[in-house]
C-alpha cells in the first residue's frame, strides 16, 4: 500500500457537470493561459443537487471534486478550507453567467449566498470557456 495514490471518487449530480466543462478545456492553450499563476479554491453549491463542486487550482493544473452538501458541516469553510464560496438556487443561474471578467456582479445580480466573489470569478471565467467550447 505504500506509495498508491488514494482513489478518486466519482463525480456525481453538479459536481460532474463542472467537472466535464473544466476536462473539455482544461488542456487548451486559452485555459493554459488563463490559469497561469492562478492559486484559488472555490466551492460551488447547486441547491437544487445534493452534491457541491470543489474546484481547486493550483500549480497550473485543475481538479473537481465532488462533496455532499449535507449536513452542512461537509461544505464549511473549516472542513474544506476554500477561499471563495458560492450557493445558487439552480442550474440556470451559474449557466447563464457568461462575463466573467468582472466580479463584482455577481453579489449584486445573482442568487444565493456569495463569499470571495474575486475567487468565483477566477472559476467562473473556466467554466464561461468551457461553455462557450460547448456552443
Amino acid at each position: 500500500m505504500s506509495g498508491e495514490k488514494p482513489e478518486k471518487t466519482e463525480l456525481k449530480g453538479f459536481a460532474a457537470l463542472v467537472g466535464n466543462l473544466v476536462n473539455s478545456v482544461k488542456e487548451t492553450p486559452e485555459c493554459k493561459d488563463l490559469i497561469d499563476g492562478m492559486k484559488t479554491r472555490v466551492l460551488l453549491n447547486n441547491k437544487q443537487d445534493k452534491w457541491a463542486a470543489l474546484v481547486t487550482v493550483i500549480n497550473n493544473d485543475i481538479t473537481v471534486e465532488c462533496i455532499e452538501n449535507e449536513p452542512k458541516e461537509n461544505i464549511s469553510r473549516n472542513k474544506l478550507k476554500w477561499w471563495g464560496f458560492w450557493e445558487f438556487p439552480n442550474l440556470q443561474t451559474i449557466t447563464k453567467a457568461r462575463d466573467w471578467t468582472g466580479y463584482k456582479w455577481i453579489s449584486k445580480t445573482v442568487g444565493g449566498k456569495v463569499k470571495g466573489a474575486s475567487q468565483i470569478a477566477m472559476v467562473g471565467r473556466i467554466l464561461a470557456l468551457g461553455l462557450s467550447k460547448r456552443g
